[in-house]
């Protein structure tokens, strides 16, 4: 039987841990004849009772969980070395945050996809739209309409629609990030997001088998009203109106150069270079922006949102 290799990062997680580690365990892709499932967890520091929890599942379960202590060093450094660290000999990769709860059928949602994938060597990511609930697993209802996602590279470039916690990925697509931490990006996930839309393939299933919750201590939650999330998102603009470009030159550096695609055994579609490059030199060059704003291959999904980022792209001001 497949294994799959569950990446999990704690940081004083004692409220939901235990409940979402047994919904890990409780997956059932092992009784469907799918894989057998080991959990990796990498504590980043914490100062609760996250360690000692870690430690009884260890000893409970010593066949399935594994963990190790880290320094904290943020969510981001944390999720890349667990990609280092995972074991090699697995079929899948698949990312768990610390207090949410999987459905039973999360995992076996992801390999079906995948297996459905040709074995070409690229990088392959699913992921799903998670079911936003609150600490009780109560299912939220949101005033926003969220469109069916279109994945591509030129959305990856300005936009994050993969939540790490929903992510299944093979081999290739660990392979090609766990000795090549960038240097800059937005999230660990927005970063998985950019390499599989440009070298492979994102499947985007728009059914929920994750119950993700918001609360208080999320590091990055969903907003479901739609005044919290404007307010959010004019938040958050101030502080990252530069981080858009500031990772395209770091994906450019990583993977855009012909002597690192050569050192990966990788080459990357004319098209999504022309847009990496366009991004970059629009920072400089009006024309470049004006025909990138015109081309629509650079995109954001809502509707609103891609209005936004036009004029915004217009100005250079990503």
């Amino acid at each position: 039987m497949k294994r799959v290799e569950v990446l999990m990062s704690t940081y004083c997680g004692e409220h939901y841990l235990r409940e979402q580690m047994d919904s890990i365990l409780a997956q059932d892709c092992e009784a469907r004849g799918l894989a057998k499932i080991h959990l990796l967890v990498r504590d980043d520091g914490s100062n609760d009772g996250t360690q000692k929890i870690l430690a009884e599942y260890a000893k409970q379960y010593p066949d399935q969980v594994q963990w190790y202590q880290g320094e904290n060093v943020g969510v981001i450094k944390s999720f890349f070395d667990l990609l280092a660290k995972a074991d090699g000999q697995a079929d899948f990769y698949a990312l768990s945050d610390q207090d949410d709860y999987w459905m039973t059928d999360k995992i076996s949602a992801g390999i079906r996809e995948l297996e459905k994938m040709e074995d070409d060597g690229k990088p392959h990511l699913y992921c799903c739209r998670p079911k936003l609930v609150d600490e009780n697993l109560e299912e939220l209802a949101s005033e926003i309409k969220r469109p069916p996602m279109r994945p591509s590279f030129g959305n990856a470039l300005v936009e994050n629609i993969v939540t790490g916690c929903t992510i299944v990925m093979n081999t290739a697509l660990r392979e090609m990030v766990k000795e090549n931490v960038p240097e800059f990006t937005v999230m660990h996930d927005m970063w998985l997001y950019l390499v599989t839309s440009c070298f492979g393939t994102v499947y985007y299933d728009e059914t929920p088998h994750i119950c993700y919750r918001q609360h208080g201590g999320n590091v990055i939650g969903t907003q479901v009203s739609i005044k919290k999330e404007f307010i959010g998102r004019v938040k958050r603009f101030r502080i990252r109106q530069n981080n858009i470009s500031r990772q395209a030159a770091a994906f450019w550096k990583q993977y855009g150069k012909q002597d690192v695609q050569k050192l990966h055994h990788i080459v990357m579609p004319p098209e999504n270079e022309e847009l990496l490059k366009s991004l970059l030199q629009g920072k400089k060059s009006f024309w470049k922006r004006r025909k990138l704003v015109k081309t629509g291959k650079v995109y954001r999904q809502r509707k609103m949102d891609n209005l936004i980022f036009k004029w915004l792209l217009w100005f250079g001001i990503y």
